[in-house]
């Protein structure tokens, strides 16, 4: 649809394929955790990572492909032919299971927004992603008012999504090494915050550096978010009801991030006030890590009652 030279054509069809993101993107994890349970978490991170670089690519190839293929429909058009790649693929290889495979019910969605852990992991993908968020949308902007030209602002802002690649991917092994998974997230929300810190603040020698540290933190903290959604469910029925209710309420929590940052630097507010602001909402995002991170897992017991354990 978007191929279509018209506003209202782009309009409807961008809608349509946020929609369709945000349907894939919530089954994910219960697929991971159906048909690799021992692996997930590592699985999660080899998808992670490919949703990082197909955001990388998206971004620095729309452009050349627009001015390749004679405009923006057409360029944006182009992008269907990778959907149409995933369905063929999916249709020849996608699983198949008896009826006698069936994951058994039972935990509906009351009884996960009665348990904690459920909220902990939802505010953690949340606090996290509106870190990311603020870096997609207003990262440039920020470096611009530190006195970097644009370009170089650009150049900046993508080697740091570059660098997510190898996070994305290294986290889940680095979440194994110990009991649960709060030392991995603290390490990578930590990296988080030195990278904005120096990034807004320290002097420009230190500008390179930053951008690393804030790719590999934001890289490992979105892998590790997803891979808590198949680690702290007993099945893939429980790890779909979770997966709906962290990335729809975490998601809905994340974009106040930057619009919160938009409207502050709307009244002018100064780098020194917004740097604290990010490391605020880095400390929020440890202070849930702390929680969600424990090696607590929701089940279903012998009375079909969603417990915690």
């Amino acid at each position: 649809m978007r191929g279509v030279p018209a506003v209202a054509a782009l309009f409807a069809g961008t809608l349509m394929v946020g929609a369709a993101i945000g349907v894939a993107g919530t089954l994910l994890p219960a697929l991971v955790k159906r048909e690799l349970p021992v692996g997930a978490d590592l699985m999660t991170g080899v998808y992670t990572m490919a949703l990082c670089l197909g955001g990388a690519l998206g971004a620095g190839l729309s452009i050349p492909l627009a001015d390749a293929l004679g405009g923006w429909s057409a360029g944006l058009a182009s992008w269907a032919l990778l959907a149409l790649l995933a369905l063929v693929a999916w249709r020849v290889l996608m699983p198949h299971h008896d009826d006698a495979l069936t994951v058994p019910g039972g935990g509906s969605t009351r009884e996960l927004l009665s348990q904690p852990l459920a909220w902990q992991v939802m505010v953690l993908m949340g606090s996290q992603s509106s870190l990311a968020y603020i870096v997609f949308g207003w990262l440039p902007t920020l470096l611009v008012a530190r006195g970097y030209s644009e370009s170089e602002a650009g150049w900046m802002m993508g080697a740091s999504v570059m660098v997510q690649l190898v996070s994305a991917l290294s986290a889940p092994w680095l979440a194994r090494l110990g009991s649960d998974q709060r030392p991995a997230l603290l390490i990578m929300l930590g990296l988080v915050g030195m990278g904005f810190w120096l990034l807004l603040q320290a002097p420009d020698v230190w500008r390179w550096p930053s951008v690393v540290l804030l790719g590999l933190g934001q890289g490992g903290c979105f892998s590790l978010a997803l891979t808590l959604i198949v680690l702290r469910t007993a099945t893939s029925r429980l790890a779909g009801q979770l997966s709906g209710l962290v990335q729809g309420g975490g998601y809905t929590l994340a974009a106040m991030g930057p619009l919160a940052i938009g409207v502050m630097l709307q009244f002018e507010v100064g780098l020194s006030l917004l740097t604290l602001v990010l490391l605020g909402i880095v400390a929020t995002s440890m202070g849930f890590a702390l929680l969600a991170g424990r090696n607590r897992r929701l089940e279903v017991d012998d009375a079909g009652r969603l417990v915690t354990r």
